[in-house]
């Protein structure tokens, strides 16, 4: 309960401030896997000090509307989704191995997308911590995992909102994108990512309640 607590708060603290420069790393490795599965090329991703992201790709075949469309939505529920996998390991007692599995992704992130030394920071500083738990133990894991999962469902759903709430047809964020190369409106786009960021979150509770209460 101590883990999830911690990083629930981490969200709605000062310590926010750091905190959202591993949201926005999530965020980036959504668009870069989005990119990926559209059969994209991610050249790299930045996570800047004010905790905005880029993630640069392109497509051999040219930017068709719905691949442009599939790279810019999984960037807001990419948080909630890593969550959902992160919790799944710690309530199915696998808490080290999921450990490792983040620190290993993370640590391939980094080598090859990231290029900036505050993203480089981030993934190695969220990468090592677990790291360390998965080191430790299966108690330590769980606990480092937890807080991973609480932190980074939490903060998907904060900043889905907060930019849900900002977006406005042309101004380069993602729900505009989305509006422009899929036609329905900013407002849609903004309530889908919020929709899914909120069922991570729930998700994500009902899969560690049992573990920090049992």
């Amino acid at each position: 309960m101590v883990a999830v607590l911690f990083g629930a708060t981490a969200v709605v603290s000062p310590a926010w401030r750091v905190a959202q420069g591993w949201i926005t790393l999530a965020h980036e490795l959504g668009h870069a896997v989005a990119a990926i599965v559209t059969e994209g090329r991610v050249r790299r991703i930045t996570v800047s000090l004010d905790a905005s992201g880029l993630t640069e790709w392109s497509r051999e075949q040219g930017g068709r509307r719905l691949p442009r469309g599939f790279v810019a939505w999984w960037g807001y529920p990419a948080p909630g989704a890593l969550a959902v996998l992160v919790g799944t390991g710690v309530a199915t007692g696998h808490s080290v191995v999921t450990g490792w599995a983040v620190a290993a992704v993370l640590a391939i992130v980094v080598a090859v997308w990231v290029r900036r030394p505050w993203g480089v920071a981030m993934g190695v500083t969220f990468g090592a911590t677990a790291a360390a738990g998965a080191a430790l133990g299966d108690q330590a894991a769980t606990l480092v995992g937890c807080g991973i999962a609480a932190l980074w469902a939490v903060g998907g759903l904060r900043t889905a909102v907060t930019t849900g709430l900002r977006a406005r047809r042309g101004d380069g964020s993602d729900q505009a994108t989305l509006a422009t190369v899929l036609w329905l409106p900013v407002a849609f786009w903004s309530v889908t990512m919020v929709v899914v960021a909120g069922a991570a979150v729930a998700a994500v509770g009902a899969l560690l309640l049992p573990v920090a209460t049992g």
